[in-house]
């Protein structure tokens, strides 16, 4: 039995010897791991946007479902992901709040003018 074991031993030693191959490092510069962490930054802010009830409810709308617009993205180029994050990072933060405000403040000066009675603590002129 043990003639056995020391033969299987060395014989597993030596086909570990033979598979065996050396490890190739490649030297990266701190651009190249810049590049990748900021494509893979990107990404996932991209996709947390599609992750957004407001956008998945205007992808349905336009067609689109969220599970497609999702596999597009993580096809996107370096390139193409950049452009789309500067479009969105150029984007108002509210959108329509300022449409919003706009009728409301409207719709306040009427009522000062005694035109509408929309807000009961508002006493026209």
């Amino acid at each position: 039995m043990n003639k056995y074991l020391t033969a299987s031993a060395m014989l597993m030693f030596a086909g570990l010897m033979v598979i065996a191959s050396p490890a190739v490092a490649g030297v990266y510069t701190s651009d190249q791991v810049i590049a990748t962490q900021q494509y893979q930054y990107n990404k996932q802010q991209v996709l947390a946007f599609v992750d957004t009830a407001e956008v998945q409810q205007k992808l349905q709308t336009l067609g689109v479902s969220p599970a497609d617009a999702k596999q597009r993205i993580a096809s996107m180029t370096n390139a193409e992901l950049e452009a789309f994050n500067s479009q969105l990072n150029d984007m108002p933060a509210g959108g329509i709040v300022g449409t919003i405000v706009t009728v409301l403040v409207v719709v306040a000066v009427l009522d000062l003018m005694g035109i509408t009675d929309v807000y009961p603590f508002i006493r026209p002129i």
